[in-house]
């Protein structure tokens, strides 16, 4: 067995601890233990260079013993002891875990900056990697979340160093105790009120029962399943790349991929454009469906987290769903013969006042063609007009052929009538509707203005 300086020397020759202050993130149980025990026995490292975080969960009584426990081990040794306390009124009726773990990592970021660290070392071991490996089967998920927790990444203002996950619980208690350290137990691991309590007291011990070496492998599993997956996340950025086309991706390309690769670079494309964004199996074959339609020239499919994955004929691209303010949201009713001011000098009406003809600048309806009453609003990208051929064309598809620079693109004006049918977007294009204009009838004149003067498309 390992002494502990050997141990606490090839952890600071390792990762190079030498060079800054180190927060070592201490809870008084055995990993941590032997975590700062190994690295005050190292030769090549300066004490005053370490920093000793715990927080006190206050979720047992025996947290009070272990924190005046670890402040007087530490000032018996002049080091550097930083604490706090997560206050009972934070505590959640659920998620217990994951609220204390977001609250001791923010407290460990802050005291890396106040220090000037660049280092946060704690002490997960392979028996724990093993747990959250099991734990994760019977939740569920992708192949990509049994990695495992990584050896070391950015965090705060450095890195976050765990460099025990290649040794096991066991060993790190013979180490203890061949070294006579003191440790506290945490009493409420034995009660399986909790899966990772019930994991570790009943699942991996009766894996350990057919193959005591079953740690050992479920760490060489999540070693190849992270090779793996940082190669397929590799060539998939590479084949998103020949599909980019500016910020959108070429839809046809896209198709002609097997159905397999479709689903790796759907994934990744969600994971670089919303990582907020949890896709699950089942909404990940949901969206490859629309996007295979083949008779689908637009539309769009929410992702969850207010992302929509959105097609518009040969190219496809996630982005963020617009939110329209509710002053912009609101529903101007227009009264006949009457100017309605919609913003700083722009004005519409609708009039029944007879006309020979058209009307340049203005659009002339017959009653057939009109449910009234009529209502302006806010134009959004998802409109649609009318064509002469039937179908439709949305608004952002005709701001593109327009060529209408996307710092204007919100200022336009839809007319829309009662059954909610887009009529004319002022300035932009008017619809060309289903019912024929009836010259017999009585007729009435859509016009708008601008500074006092007539305006139309």
């Amino acid at each position: 067995m390992i002494s502990l300086r050997a141990l606490g020397e090839k952890i600071v020759d390792h990762y190079q601890l030498n060079q800054a202050p180190v927060v070592v993130a201490v809870s008084t149980g055995v990993d941590s233990t032997v975590l700062i025990n190994a690295l005050l026995a190292a030769t090549n490292l300066a004490e005053n260079r370490l920093i000793i975080a715990h927080v006190n969960h206050q979720l047992r009584s025996q947290s009070v013993q272990e924190e005046d426990f670890l402040r007087q081990w530490c000032a018996k040794r002049r080091l550097m002891f930083v604490s706090t306390k997560w206050p009972r009124e934070l505590h959640p009726d659920t998620g217990v875990e994951a609220a204390a773990r977001r609250f001791r990592y923010d407290f460990f970021a802050k005291v890396m900056q106040r220090y000037n660290a660049n280092t946060l070392l704690t002490a997960h071991n392979a028996t724990e990697q093993a747990e959250s490996f099991l734990m994760q089967v019977v939740r569920g998920g992708w192949l990509s979340q049994l990695r495992g927790t990584p050896e070391e990444r950015s965090f705060a203002t450095g890195r976050l160093v765990r460099p025990f996950l290649k040794i096991s619980k066991p060993t790190l208690v013979a180490l203890a105790q061949e070294n006579h350290l003191t440790w506290f137990e945490d009493e409420t691991n034995q009660q399986d009120d909790y899966l990772r309590n019930r994991v570790r007291n009943q699942l991996l011990p009766a894996l350990q029962a057919e193959n005591p070496r079953v740690v050992e492998h479920i760490g060489q599993y999540q070693t190849e399943i992270t090779e793996q997956d940082q190669l397929i996340k590799e060539i998939s950025r590479q084949k998103l790349a020949q599909l980019r086309q500016g910020s959108q991706y070429q839809l046809p390309k896209f198709k002609a991929e097997s159905r397999l690769w479709q689903k790796q670079l759907l994934k990744q494309l969600v994971s670089e454009s919303c990582p907020a964004v949890a896709i699950g199996q089942n909404k990940l074959d949901e969206v490859l469906e629309f996007i295979n339609q083949t008779n689908l020239a637009q539309g769009s499919i929410d992702l969850g987290n207010d992302y929509v994955l959105e097609i518009t004929y040969d190219l496809l691209q996630i982005i963020k769903k617009k939110t329209v303010k509710s002053e912009q949201a609101k529903k101007h009713m227009v009264t006949l013969n009457k100017w309605l001011t919609l913003d700083e000098g722009t004005q519409f009406r609708i009039s029944d006042r007879s006309v020979a003809g058209p009307v340049a600048g203005a659009m002339v309806l017959s009653d057939n063609q009109l449910k009234q009453p009529l209502f302006v609003r806010q134009a959004t990208p998802q409109d649609r007009l009318r064509l002469k051929n039937g179908k439709y064309k949305t608004v952002r598809r005709e701001l593109i052929d327009q060529k209408v620079p996307r710092e204007q693109r919100a200022n336009f004006w839809a007319v829309v009538d009662g059954d909610q049918r887009v009529l004319w977007v002022l300035g932009l294009r008017q619809a060309w509707l289903a019912e024929p204009y009836l010259a017999t009838q009585t007729q009435y004149i859509l016009e708008y203005r601008t500074g006092g003067r007539p305006h139309g498309q």
